[in-house]
């Protein structure tokens, strides 16, 4: 912002400044005042800003990031400057959300193939023609020349390199028994020269001969200005001294070990990590790629234009990034594979690959696995991260498509046609799910080793896939039809096509011939290992009995709730509503609350976190309507060795259907012999003024190694009273922690860890829990507050009245594990994952107000962009959860309210209040009662500008040193409103006189209103022409101040799912159409009309009946990306 002349300077916080119970009457009265001077000031004296009893809240964004003057405007030149900061390599251990995020894409993608074993240059010319039919599947950089990425990979082509080593003196170049490196070296001569003699240094290591190098010969004119400034140099290795798969490794090994040579480096050669790299070194396969539009690769690179470039596959490649700038290194196809879609699941993988590392060995590589680490690299995008692991395991031996199939499983509980054709391919996926984590989201594989050829699909299904075969032996592969052109026109050569279904593949051997659909696929690699004997000793555990009786007197029950931050309307709209229901409460949208950081009032952990979700190039799925693919089963026990496993020894002990347990499923767990589950509790000395709370968890993740390092497979973290004494130390840091430090010790995948937790009570608080490393949870508060409600004479009378279903004691405990089991597939579903396996240590959220000594300590790799709390702190704020509950006398007799979802007095401020719209309402003389005027709205609008602040955005104050702009050199006010839009709010989110008052108005201005989703009444199209003197109307008897020629049409209209109210005259009536793939709000399942609100009127709209709940679903996945949504 600071190079636009503007800058957005961060304020002060204004949360201490907020009314709270036992705060003094000064503070309150002041409240105005103090927010204005705190809040409206930049650069104010952050020290007289008043503490929140000893939180410092309040400065939390001071103490981060500094409130400075905006440096003066930079004028533009012509220079390019990367978008992204310069990063150290990465070394290994927890990944970082932020740098994940730079990297994603997607793309189109196919391949050509002779089954015959012939090598043309046909297969290279055919593969650049659909390559260039596929340019739409990409895109440019702003000179829209500079492509995002396009290549091939293909057989390495012996005949022209042969005829060259030929011409050049280079001895002793042939198939079978060398190697080609394709290697990107940096523009600076130096660090090019030093780029060449460490990759040199690593193959001569590996007992290999350098036969040569040869400079690749390119067209630069083609290249754009951009993807020009950053062009590396191109050169490739001939390597000669093995054969065969001996040869393959030591060639991998070389390049890693180059790799990793060149990260050490990087502090001396700032940049040679990034800009040295090598896209293959091998035997086999060679790959031809760079930031390049699709239709000038062949123009591009000489090579390929060569006619003696012969190759029998090739497979091709056009990137469309996503978050990103576009880097060389990062076009694809990659060292193994070619990927169109997006790992939703990106961050989790690896965090969970840089936990098996340790335990991740094999014969082949003869103990040097430590030299091939990390594995992956999260400045590398997720189809590269992808890439290195499947380029791993295949080098380590194991098959290609088995490789595939454990990394990209398909959905295969509750699935007919499988348990028809192939059914032993279930105890496959069974035995690999407890050991591999699913590489899950939006996905099209292709892939090579240079003997094996295939393409594989996402669980899901949501990328399109086509294979065509010809009479002449050759295999087609595109992500869409027509990119083929010519290839296939006569019909009559083609004698076998077919489309990949979710979670299928084809694999082809090139050196046999052989050509495998997807059911000969599964039943070749099920049948490799004997997988059914191997589970015979894995427990499948079956969900307890829940206990029917209490557990805690309810005096003890209060006491509880208390300490553990239940407020009273945590336990009646969530809790209770939950158990009696079986599902989530639903209320309006919106959350006009103060963000923890900046309230007044103490929070759980857990608010401080804020889900992710689904973007427009990877949709949120449908939990209800794709159920097939999605499920909560989870493992709990030691994960073997992935690299070599060894039958049963190697999975998990026991697997469970949900993460969510009953005190009786956690017992079980406990008496599992084989599981060695060890109780490790959670507390700490409250009584300690500082480093109390830092104490007790470095004595919890002390405790918990021991346990693993003794042999146990899974550690149950409890803050049950019984089980130890002080203060509970919050759930989520216990879990966060813990897995970190095994992490860190190298023995996470040695243990599950269970957490036996007062705190969490709500799908919000299981799914933080689970997204930071624990494999089930048992709420056990939450299920005793179930228990002893259903017990309550309230509801006990509710039975008798007929106004509550008769249910027992465990039926509401079963309710309230499926609500929360409903809402964790919900939560999953707004990232696009299916499997709680892959969420599970994701750490898929962000943090708003938790500062850098919590996220070190247990959220590693989260992003918190303003920091926040320290452990003192939290420490702090967790116990005034039982303090403000403290009777003044006797027994506690209930727990508080906070008024955290609707405005009560003296309880949590919030945005809308009964206040600001009484004052808003006299500004605009609402009722006609002539007390509209200049001062009213002065008044309202003092009162909206010195309110306190509930977002980040009230912390923001414009500075600028610009002088005003002159006022005739600015548009007309008429101009500037017609560029007002409304937000999109349905019919029923609001009431009807409310949606078309602001049509009405907007309208009046040349400004355009919105829809929402839900239709309109066709009678709004029509103007209005019989309002009175009075503003009255006989067609909008309910709306006041009309004129003759208002009209009430919304002229943006949303459509969501082509359904409510969705019909052609609908979509004639609008000036723009909105297209709703992912709601904000609530994504992944769009907007949600509870049936009490549904009346006839807005049922009649919806072409839906009055009182039935409405739920949009999202919109096909065929309106998944970019390039569909601008068709």
């Amino acid at each position: 912002m600071a190079s636009v002349a503007h800058a957005v300077a961060l304020a002060p916080m204004a949360g201490a400044s907020r009314a709270t119970p036992g705060r003094s009457s000064s503070v309150a009265k002041s409240l105005r005042a103090n927010t204005r001077a705190n809040a409206r000031s930049v650069g104010g004296n952050t020290n007289a800003t008043p503490s929140f009893l000893g939180l410092r809240k309040a400065q939390a964004l001071p103490r981060f990031r500094s409130a400075v003057p905006s440096p003066d405007a930079a004028p533009r030149t012509g220079t390019v400057v990367s978008a992204v900061e310069s990063r150290a390599p990465y070394t290994g251990g927890a990944v970082d959300l932020e740098q994940i995020l730079e990297e994603r894409d997607a793309c189109g993608v196919g391949f050509v193939a002779s089954l015959k074993g012939l090598r043309t240059h046909k297969t290279i010319t055919d593969s650049l023609m659909a390559l260039g039919c596929m340019e739409h599947r990409g895109a440019c950089s702003a000179d829209d020349d500079s492509g995002d990425g396009a290549g091939i990979m293909c057989t390495i082509p012996w005949k022209m390199l042969g005829k060259w080593c030929d011409e050049n003196a280079i001895a002793g170049f042939a198939e079978g028994s060398s190697g080609v490196g394709m290697v990107f070296l940096p523009q600076d001569k130096k660090q090019a020269a030093k780029g060449k003699e460490l990759l040199e240094k690593s193959i001569v290591k590996e007992g290999l001969v350098v036969l040569g190098w040869r400079v690749v010969p390119v067209d630069k004119t083609v290249v754009g200005r951009m993807a020009r400034d950053t062009e590396p140099v191109i050169e490739q290795v001939l390597v000669g001294g093995a054969t065969g798969e001996e040869l393959e490794r030591k060639l991998y090994v070389a390049r890693k070990t180059a790799e990793k040579a060149a990260a050490q480096l990087d502090a001396k050669m700032p940049g040679i990590a990034e800009n040295f790299y090598v896209c293959t070194m091998s035997g086999r396969t060679i790959v031809y790629k760079g930031m390049l539009r699709s239709a000038v690769v062949g123009a591009f690179y000489l090579d390929l234009q060569d006619t003696d470039f012969e190759a029998q596959f090739c497979i091709y490649h056009r990137r469309f990034s996503t978050n990103t700038v576009p880097k060389w290194p990062l076009a694809q196809p990659m060292r193994f594979l070619g990927h169109n879609g997006e790992i939703n699941t990106l961050q989790g993988n690896l965090n969970w690959m840089a936990s098996k590392e340790a335990d991740m060995t094999h014969p082949v590589w003869d103990g040097r696995e430590a030299e091939l680490r990390p594995i992956c690299n999260p400045a590398a995008s997720d189809s590269a991260n992808l890439d290195r692991v499947a380029e791993l395991l295949v080098k380590s031996g194991r098959p290609v498509a088995e490789t595939m199939m454990l990394l990209v499983p398909e959905a295969y509980r509750n699935h007919p046609e499988l348990d028809a054709t192939y059914p032993e391919v279930e105890k496959f996926y069974d035995y690999f799910a407890g050991m591999q984590e699913a590489w899950d989201g939006p996905a099209l594989l292709v892939f090579s080793d240079g003997k094996k050829l295939g393409c594989r699909l996402d669980r899901n299904g949501l990328r399109p896939a086509r294979f065509w075969r010809t009479a002449d032996d050759y295999i087609y592969v595109a992500s869409e039809v027509g990119v083929l052109g010519d290839v296939i026109t006569n019909a009559k050569n083609v004698v076998a096509k077919g489309r990949l279904g979710p979670g299928q593949m084809i694999e082809a051997d090139l050196e046999t011939g052989e050509f495998l659909e997807n059911t000969q696929v599964a039943k070749v690699v099920a049948t490799r290992c004997d997988y059914a004997e191997w589970l015979k000793d894995i427990m499948f555990l079956p969900t307890a009995e829940p206990s029917g009786t209490p557990k805690l007197t309810s005096v003890e029950l209060l006491q509880a709730q208390a300490t553990a931050g239940y407020a009273a309307e945590d336990v009646t709209m969530i809790i209770e509503s939950m158990a009696g229901t079986g599902g989530e409460p639903t209320w309006s949208m919106g959350d006009d609350a103060p963000m923890p950081v900046l309230s007044g009032r103490p929070h759980l952990l857990y608010d401080y976190f804020k889900q992710r979700f689904a973007q427009v190039t990877n949709p949120a799925i449908d939990p209800l309507r794709e159920g097939l693919v999605m499920s909560l089963e989870i493992t709990l026990g030691a994960k073997g060795n992935l690299l070599n496993n060894d039958g049963a020894k190697d999975i998990p002990a026991v697997s469970i259907k949900s993460p969510v347990l009953f005190d009786e499923d956690v017992d079980a767990v406990l008496a599992v012999a084989s599981l060695k589950a060890v109780r490790v509790p959670a507390f700490y000395n409250a009584d300690a003024k500082k480093g109390g709370l830092k104490k007790g968890l470095d004595a919890l993740c002390k405790a918990a190694e021991s346990a693993v390092a003794d042999g146990s497979e899974c550690v149950v973290l409890t803050d049950k009273p019984e089980f130890g004494a002080g203060a509970a130390i919050p759930s989520l840091l216990a879990v966060g922690a813990v897995h970190h430090h095994l992490i860190s010790v190298g023995l996470r995948t040695r243990a599950s860890i269970v957490v036996e937790t007062a705190s969490a009570f709500s799908t919000h608080h299981v799914a933080c829990l689970i997204g930071y490393g624990a494999s089930a949870v048992n709420p056990w508060l939450g299920l005793e507050t179930t228990r002893q409600w259903r017990l309550s004479k309230k509801v006990e009378a509710a039975i008798e009245r007929g106004k509550m279903p008769n249910m027992s004691v465990a039926d509401t405990q079963r309710n309230y594990k499926a609500a929360l089991n409903a809402g964790l597939k919900k939560i999953l579903s707004k990232m696009g994952i299916s499997l709680l396996t892959s969420y599970h240590g994701a750490q898929i959220f962000e943090c708003y107000g938790i500062g850098p000594e919590l996220i070190d300590a247990a959220f590693k790799g989260s992003v918190s962009r303003i920091g926040g709390l320290n452990l003192d702190e939290l420490a702090a704020e967790t116990a005034m959860f039982a303090s403000s509950n403290e009777p003044a006398d006797g027994e506690i007799s209930s727990i508080s309210a906070r008024g955290m979802f609707q405005v009560k007095p003296g309880l949590e401020y919030h945005a809308n209040n009964q206040e600001m719209s009484k004052l808003l309402h006299k500004a605009v003389d609402l009722g006609g009662k002539g007390e509209g005027s200049a001062d009213a709205y002065k008044l309202y609008e003092e009162h909206r500008n010195e309110r306190p602040a509930t977002s980040l955005r009230d912390m923001l104050t414009i500075v600028s040193d610009r002088k005003p702009i002159a006022i005739d050199e600015v548009e007309s006010v008429s101009k500037i409103c017609e560029r007002f839009c409304t937000g999109g709010m349905s019919l029923g989110a609001i009431s009807r006189e409310c949606h078309e008052a602001i049509a009405i108005a907007v309208n009046r201005i040349g400004g355009r209103s919105n829809s929402g989703e839900g239709g309109e009444d066709p009678q709004r199209n029509i103007p209005i022409d019989d309002a009175d003197a009075e503003g009255n109307s006989n067609t909008f008897p309910h709306l006041r101040g009309l004129r003759n020629g208002d009209i009430a049409t919304s002229a943006i209209r949303q459509v969501a799912s082509g359904r409510f109210g969705v019909t052609t005259a609908f979509l004639m009536g609008a000036a723009q159409l909105e297209i709703k793939v992912a709601q904000g709000a609530k994504p992944g399942e769009g907007g949600q009309l509870p049936g009490k609100k549904v009346s006839p009127y807005i049922a009649s709209l919806r072409r839906s009946k009055a009182g039935v709940p409405l739920i949009s679903p999202p919109p096909p996945p065929d309106i998944s990306s970019p390039e569909d949504l601008s068709q």
